[in-house]
């Protein structure tokens, strides 16, 4: 440690303990931060060769300008133990300048410097953590001119509460004003008081769909425990640009998080950033959604379990709106100025953010959005000449080989009349269209003209994806679309446990995959789970699915099917777990059903140990089946949500 460490951090110490009030924690940062972590990408295998390349990476491909200023390193950055004078230290191999010189580093780019450290004794990968040393660790932050901590669980001991409330007076008594950010134990959205200035909501985030999706659905319903001059709700970091996701996806992931006011920490190698991801993270206008001044998180306005509806109010009166589609094929998703809580008016400005366009509105908000894709729109009350909003879909969806399905295409638009409408519908080759008369206009704003066709999908056509060409031509011009829709598996046939059968969605909320007729079994919070018998309440079960909270599964039906029979609780397994409790809800989740985008059942919550749900549901004409869990809004620790006994009765 330099002299000018040891000094300072001497000083911060001494402060510390002759002034029994410790000074005032700095001003709760007005937006939520960004910048990088090095985590989600490096994992330990981090030095500060790499963090100063990525300084000068955010600096010269703009980003810095567009907002991101931490540069944060996260775990393994220490040595094993700490110093003759019980100060932590940096690895003399990967960190050989020190943590003051990387910081005055970046500093020097104009950026600011966050570092990790966790509240037991060890660091979650083995490290000297700060439990016992929180004033001592404090003071070195300080005297490195460290901008954000970030306090992680591992090894803690103690009400994470109190904890946390230790620390930030500890950070307090240096002088230094640090942005601190805190794990999910102790559920931190929930406390009446909030020390830290950010926490997470939710598992830690791998890149992938499923993952980004449970984190999302964490969120849900959380907008008001966080905001402005309280702090701001984490999902995590992102995932974006680190390859294992689509770019439609990537784009959902970001736009969800401007939309949750979620802190924007990048977790991908910006030294070799392509120009995609650079497009969606550099994004200005999402960003400013992010960002914006009037600092109120948004939230999921509805969902029917594939379409949903997410919206932020910002300031000026203007509302985000993010529809986001969660499921297999492409789908129209709409909304309206009133339900998004927009006053009464005459005509709307509909910016679309992703697409950089802007339309006129009567008030009606749509668009067809693809498969695990996102439409991101900021609306204003305001009139515009700005080209009314067009959308053009269909309500396709599954085509079973060899079988024919209609098809009702519509052309909506938001502001003018339709006249002399002609719809087409393309199939790919091999597929058979045939129409059933021509386009049918109507007379009011806001309302599709319709056409039908018959569309018959190849008797030899593979499970998979497909794509229709939509084109639609009125008075006023052409449009035109790509709708992604399914050749399913086969629909179930007889008797059957439907857990046995493919499905067309396997989303689990852990990183290890749901088990099939067992139990979800071991996990980072209940090793001595086996993953046996699926049990609720005492009651085993030979079939089912074992989950993990909050996650989604569906089954195609086909409409051949006439009825559900299933059982929905937490898996007793988990109930002799005594880590992480007793500072967090452990086994809570809860079950919705949904049958073609209805729902049809609400579990309620449901706890270890507690009374199941069970629900018998008529599936008469159902094409899709669509199964969805929740952790109960308290974190997914040990949340193993059971779908048991699943018996469904088909057509043979």
């Amino acid at each position: 440690m330099s002299t000018r460490t040891t000094i300072a951090a001497f000083l911060g110490l001494a402060a510390a303990a002759l002034s029994p009030i410790p000074r005032a924690h700095a001003a709760k940062p007005s937006a939520p931060p960004m910048g990088w972590n090095h985590w989600n990408h490096f994992r330990c295998g981090i030095d500060e060769g790499i963090i100063k390349g990525i300084a000068d990476a955010i600096v010269h491909t703009g980003l810095r300008d567009a907002g991101y200023r931490y540069v944060n390193v996260d775990d393994c950055w220490e040595e094993p133990v700490r110093d003759a004078h019980g100060h932590l230290q940096a690895n003399a191999h990967t960190f050989p300048s020190g943590i003051a010189a990387l910081a005055d580093y970046v500093h020097a780019r104009g950026l600011k410097f966050g570092i990790y450290t966790a509240a037991g004794d060890k660091t979650c990968e083995g490290r000297p953590g700060s439990g016992g040393h929180y004033a001592e660790d404090a003071a070195t932050f300080a005297a490195w001119d460290v901008d954000y901590v970030k306090l992680d669980w591992c090894g803690a001991k103690g009400i994470p509460l109190e904890l946390t409330k230790q620390f930030r007076a500890a950070l307090d008594a240096t002088g230094r004003a640090i942005v601190l950010g805190v794990s999910r134990h102790g559920s931190p959205w929930l406390w009446a008081e909030h020390p830290a200035d950010l926490w997470r909501t939710s598992a830690d985030i791998d890149d992938q769909w499923h993952s980004m999706l449970r984190n999302a659905e964490e969120e849900a319903g959380l907008s008001q425990r966080a905001g402005a001059g309280i702090g701001w709700n984490d999902p995590d970091m992102l995932q974006v640009g680190n390859g294992a996701m689509s770019p439609a996806e990537y784009r959902a992931h970001f736009s969800l998080w401007s939309i949750l006011a979620a802190p924007l920490l990048l977790g991908n190698d910006i030294r070799a950033i392509d120009a995609e991801t650079l497009r969606i993270v550099g994004e200005r206008e999402v960003i400013a959604i992010d960002q914006d001044p009037l600092g109120r998180p948004g939230d999921r306005l509805r969902t029917d379990g594939d379409r949903e509806v997410w919206t932020r109010h910002l300031a000026g009166g203007d509302v985000a709106v993010a529809l986001f589609n969660r499921g297999v094929v492409a789908t129209e998703i709409r909304t309206d100025a009133q339900e998004i809580g927009l006053p009464a008016g005459t005509g709307y400005q509909v910016r679309d953010v992703w697409g950089k366009r802007d339309f006129r509105s009567n008030g009606g908000i749509s668009a067809l959005v693809e498969p695990h894709g996102v439409a991101l729109y900021r609306v204003s009350a305001a009139e515009t000449s700005a080209p009314p909003l067009v959308t053009l879909a269909s309500d396709a969806r599954f085509f079973a080989p060899g079988e024919t399905t209609q098809v009702i295409a519509t052309l909506r638009t938001e502001q003018r009349l339709l006249h002399r409408v002609r719809i087409e519908v393309n199939a790919p080759p091999g597929w058979v269209v045939r129409p059933l008369g021509p386009a049918i206009p109507v007379s009011l704003p806001g309302w599709p003209a319709s056409a039908r066709f018959l569309v018959t999908a190849p008797a030899n056509a593979a499970p998979g994806t497909a794509r229709l060409s939509l084109s639609a031509r009125d008075d006023s011009g052409e449009s035109h679309a790509v709708q992604t829709v399914l050749v399913p598996p086969a629909a179930p046939a007889g008797r059957i446990a439907l857990s046995n059968h493919p499905r067309l969605e396997t989303d689990n909320g852990w990183y290890l995959p749901m088990k099939e007729n067992h139990s979800f079994g071991p996990d980072d919070f209940c090793g001595n789970c086996q993953g046996g018998t699926l049990t609720l309440a005492g009651k085993s079960f030979d079939t089912g699915l074992g989950t993990y909270a909050s996650s989604q599964v569906s089954y195609y039906l086909g409409g051949k099917c006439r009825s559900f029979h299933v059982i929905m609780g937490v898996d007793d397994e988990v109930l002799g777990i005594t880590w992480p409790r007793p500072h967090n809800h452990v086994g809570t989740a809860r079950f919705w059903i949904y049958a073609d985008g209805r729902a049809v059942h609400d579990s309620g919550v449901r706890t270890a140990g507690g009374a199941p749900s069970s629900a018998d549901i008529d599936l008469r004409g159902v094409q899709e089946l669509k199964l969805i869990n929740h952790s109960a809004g308290d974190g997914n620790f040990a949340d193993h949500a059971d779908w048991a006994g699943m018996r469904i009765v088909c057509a043979p």
